[in-house]
């Protein structure tokens, strides 16, 4: 009876591999590190993915409007930390910040953030797992694309509210332009919206079920099985073709 295969030993980095690994992380945007979080993380935040999501939209508020800005000042994650009621007292936020900051730049990422926070490490984040199905990953992936879609276009339709309510307030003929815009966004139908929200909701809920219900084992053994059965079915195939233009020579000669 053969031996049953040793498990694939996993490689572990060394911590210059990891500074280089988790450099490269936090040079993408915030959005693409909540995204690589979840994917690391995916059996971990099942069924409730969007509260990373959320997080990541309200770390960007406190980061510059201008340029590409991936990581928040001292300052901006301190307020961050500090309204989200993470820590109790000055110094409390001090040492969380020194906690926070792995790669002591003295700013913070949303990835450095989302480790504190969930209470992970850098070993974890970049660990090997086993088993990873990239189509049940990709069905995640997609609820998330809808997911983030929605909070863009609800925070581009209050920050565009918010520019009219205060051009509103000026009189004039802009004051009564913004305000009939702004009274005529309030009246939007209602139920355009609500329609878009229930289909991203159920395409995100079909896609965490696909996520939630799916044996990464399971589901590669059912692959590895029906590639197989297609490599017999091909071999067969060939097989039979072999055999078929032996008999058209064996013709030949008799």
């Amino acid at each position: 009876m053969a031996e049953a295969a040793a498990p694939k030993e996993k490689k572990v980095l060394t911590p210059e591999e990891l500074q280089v690994e988790f450099a490269k992380v936090t040079a993408l945007s915030i959005d693409d590190q909540s995204v690589y979080f979840l994917r690391q993380f995916v059996t971990e935040f099942s069924g409730n993915f969007e509260e990373v999501l959320d997080l990541a939209q309200e770390f960007k508020k406190y980061a510059p409007t201008e340029g590409d800005v991936r990581e928040l000042e001292e300052d901006k994650a301190h307020l961050f930390l500090e309204r989200r009621g993470e820590t109790l007292t000055v110094k409390e936020l001090r040492d969380a910040l020194k906690e926070i900051d792995l790669d002591s730049n003295n700013r913070v990422s949303l990835i450095e953030f989302l480790l504190y926070k969930y209470k992970f490490t850098l070993e974890q984040l970049f660990e090997e797992r086993d088993h990873k199905i990239e189509h049940l990953l990709k069905k995640l992936e997609e609820a998330i694309a809808i997911y983030q879609a929605e909070l863009a276009a609800k925070q581009a339709r209050e920050d565009k509210m918010a520019q009219l309510e205060e051009l509103s307030t000026q009189g004039g003929v802009k004051g009564m332009r913004a305000k009939a815009e702004l009274e005529a966004m309030r009246n939007e139908d209602m139920l355009e919206r609500n329609r878009r929200e229930i289909q991203a909701g159920a395409k995100k809920r079909a896609a965490q079920k696909a996520v939630d219900s799916g044996d990464p084992y399971a589901e590669e053994q059912k692959r590895l099985e029906e590639e197989k059965k297609k490599q017999e079915a091909e071999a067969k195939a060939q097989r039979e073709e072999s055999r078929r233009r032996l008999a058209e020579k064996a013709k030949l000669w008799n």
